[in-house]
């Protein structure tokens, strides 16, 4: 049967520790970024997202030309292999021409002038620069980078007016070049800063190439002056380029000689606002407007104790998360920001205001969860945070931070009262789903790390995966979390956990090549899967008579549940993994992901793909299908979110019966013990309102994030143990 295509409804994602790879197209319409090895193209005005794949890995920098015709991208490669430049026709989305004379990595690139050259870097493998003609697509010249006593180019941007010229900066390198075309040949001269070494991060150039600005890792702004106007010999006849200072911000407060405060992490981008007057975007997130003081001239500080002079007066101040890696104009007052948490914001110079616009996580999306029979909204596990998402919004509503550790795996208890996570420091986080506070930790609850949980339908029992193989089962009570037992028969990380749908069940898939079924109630094996392979992930059928595994062979198997046999096995994948499977609330349908960045939906019982999206630009790790079936959401290793949706003719055939996304609301009868919990909650003084998920939209306001920290926890606290606990399990 033919495949169809799947289409996405909305990405959220942006590689934005590519320096200075966010674009702004001259068409004021169209934003251009890496994302993983490919380049996305997004619409402003229709929310339309476009993709150009050609590269073989990630992408590592990437520019615009200044007519808006062409587009060009350099990426990082493995040790041994050519890093490849690709020249793209923006109009016509594809690609002119490529060449790969640079090896392993492509460190930067630029156009010159009038579209005339294309100049490009590479990274310290290579240490060669390369001019590329725009006219011929034919290389004309490559030169040794830096000299030996200084070190790589790790920046390059070419002059506003003049084609022939454009600078190299880097590790104590700065250099200004000329391009003769007639000789084929790139004429280059040092820029004369003295006894001031630096390690420059970021190049700008004023409109008129008569003055130059560059951040620097130590913190300051570097003022050059160019001189260049001889193509032959670089500058003007008995001059030079050189150094006029370099500056930090004035502080009065503090007394002469210690005046001068420099930016914390260092000035990763510097832009040029007007005559005197910069942006600066430092690593720490902050973003400063600051102008060049009128009151004194740069020859006062002749005598000043310190190499980096205070020149520039601080007029309006902001913070941004993480490091600033480009800065792009947009009007005369507003700019774009992106960041290295993969994060893009619009900054208003005349207010001085942020808004978020674009956000994703900054590594792996480990796991993907839908609270129970409820569409409209979905949480993500990641580094350091938790992130809770709006499909009808299509933004971010609640992030909860833990820092330098990662979220492995979380899950919605059932009536959506909790959210229940386990991270790799060992500890079990519940956290409330609206205002993200804390409920209960448990500490040590695995020895080298949690890796995969599974709640039970009631939200009493949780069962914990850990990386050092064993599986705990846990009691959850009102106001105690105890330990029930410890299963051990795994000898790797346990990768997915899984309740069947009486809850009288547990599967754990591992590593080592095995999956055990484990019965709750006695803490006992009841059953063992064993293939040669390393499972990923094992799944229940709605039903829970059949099972559903994938793992490192590509295979994807059904296995019977009552005695462990294969039933069925097919390819998912012919050269890489299947990392994560999710079956629909029908049955009818799955869904799988791997690392050929490949997204299928499978009809269960025929076993062939149905439709296939191919949009992700790096290894997809996890997927999840809406409990209204007409959409699914699936996250890669590069941070990257998207939301497809499933084809009109399949979702009208099988998910008919169910209802629409608006008309979802959880609802699930409330225990005894429940009961009992709101009585004393209601009693003590210090009772908060019981929180719900369904109602998260209503309580967000539009286009904001709440970001929330987590207290620490205490990691001496041992878990405490039932009375009824079986501790004494011994391996099967």
């Amino acid at each position: 049967m033919e495949t169809k295509r799947l289409q996405p409804r909305a990405i959220f994602g942006i590689n934005g520790k590519v320096e200075f790879g966010l674009h702004l197209h001259p068409d004021k319409r169209h934003i251009v970024y890496p994302l993983g090895t490919k380049i996305a193209i997004d619409d402003t005005t229709t929310s339309k997202q476009e993709f150009l794949a050609g590269h073989t890995s990630n992408v590592s920098c990437l520019d615009l030309s200044r007519s808006g015709r062409y587009m060009a991208s350099g990426q990082i490669n493995h040790m041994g292999f050519p890093g490849f430049v690709i020249l793209w026709d923006f109009d016509k989305r594809k690609e002119l021409t490529r060449h790969n004379l640079h090896k392993v990595r492509v460190q930067s690139v630029c156009f010159t002038a009038h579209d005339k050259y294309l100049v490009s870097v590479g990274g310290r493998d290579d240490g060669s620069v390369i001019v590329f003609d725009l006219q011929t697509f034919a290389p004309i010249c490559r030169s040794v980078a830096a000299r030996s006593i200084n070190g790589n180019a790790t920046v390059v941007r070419a002059l506003r007016n003049n084609p022939s010229f454009f600078l190299s900066a880097g590790d104590r390198h700065l250099r200004i070049w000329s391009i003769e075309r007639e000789m084929n040949k790139a004429h280059v001269q040092d820029v004369y800063v003295g006894k001031h070494q630096r390690r420059y991060s970021s190049i700008s150039i004023d409109r008129r190439d008569e003055y130059v600005y560059l951040g620097t890792y130590s913190g300051d702004v570097v003022k050059i002056v160019l001189n260049c106007c001889d193509t032959v010999n670089v500058t003007k006849s008995g001059h030079f380029s050189s150094m006029v200072g370099a500056f930090g911000t004035y502080n009065p407060r503090k007394p002469y000689g210690k005046d001068c405060k420099r930016y914390v992490n260092g000035v990763r981008v510097v832009y040029i606002v007007d005559d005197g007057l910069l942006l600066v975007g430092a690593g720490d997130g902050t973003i400063e407007l600051v102008e060049e003081r009128r009151d004194v001239k740069e020859v006062a500080f002749k005598t000043y104790p310190s190499p980096t002079w205070p020149m520039l007066q601080t007029l309006k101040k902001t913070k941004v998360n993480g490091a600033v890696t480009s800065m792009v104009q947009i009007s005369a007052i507003e700019y774009y920001i992106a960041t290295e948490a993969n994060e893009v914001y619009l900054l208003n110079i005349k207010l001085f205001t942020l808004k978020l616009l674009k956000t994703s996580h900054k590594e792996t999306v480990n796991n993907i969860v839908f609270p129970k029979n409820l569409s409209s909204v979905f949480a993500t596990a990641g580094y350091e945070t938790i992130r809770i998402w709006s499909t009808k919004r299509l933004q971010e509503l609640l992030r909860i931070m833990i820092y330098n550790f990662q979220c492995a795996d979380l899950k919605f208890t059932s009536d959506g009262s909790s959210l229940v996570s386990v991270w790799n420091d060992g500890v079990i986080r519940t956290f409330t789903p609206i205002t993200g506070r804390l409920m209960y930790a448990i500490p040590n609850a695995h020895n080298k790390g949690c890796s995969a949980l599974a709640v039970s339908s009631s939200g009493r029992i949780i069962v914990t995966g850990g990386i050092e193989g064993q599986v705990r089962v846990w009691k959850i009570e009102p106001y105690r979390q105890s330990l029930l037992g410890i299963l051990k028969d795994h000898s790797g990380p346990i990768t997915s956990l899984d309740f069947n749908n009486m809850d009288t069940e547990v599967i754990s898939a591992s590593s080592d090549g095995s999956c055990v079924i484990w019965d709750v109630k006695r803490l006992t094996r009841k059953n063992v899967i064993t293939a040669n392979t390393q499972f990923m992930t094992a799944k229940y059928f709605p039903t829970g008579v059949q099972i559903l595994t994938c793992g490192t062979d590509g295979r994807i198997s059904y296995w019977a549940v009552y005695n462990g046999s294969l039933i069925r096995e097919i390819q998912g994948s012919l050269k890489s993994s299947v990392n994560h499977i999710d079956i629909n609330g029908s049955g009818d349908y799955f869904v799988s992901v791997g690392s050929d960045q490949l997204v299928k939906l499978w009809e269960y019982n025929r076993g062939v793909v149905v439709a296939q999206g191919n949009e992700h630009a790096a290894a997809v790790k996890s997927v999840a299908f809406s409990p209204c079936g007409r959409f699914f959401v699936t996250g890669c290793s590069d941070g990257c979110i998207i939301i497809w949706d499933i084809p009109g003719d399949i979702s009208s055939g099988a998910f008919s019966a169910l209802p629409d996304i608006n008309d979802l609301k959880i609802s699930s009868p409330k225990s005894k013990s429940a009961n009992m919990e709101e009585r004393a909650s209601a009693r003590s003084n210090h009772s908060q309102r019981r929180e719900n998920i369904d109602g998260l939209v209503a309580n967000t306001p539009k286009n904001n994030v709440n970001v929330i920290e987590c207290p620490p926890v205490d990691l001496q606290k041992k878990p405490e143990l039932a009375a009824s606990a079986k501790m004494d399990v011994k391996k099967c």
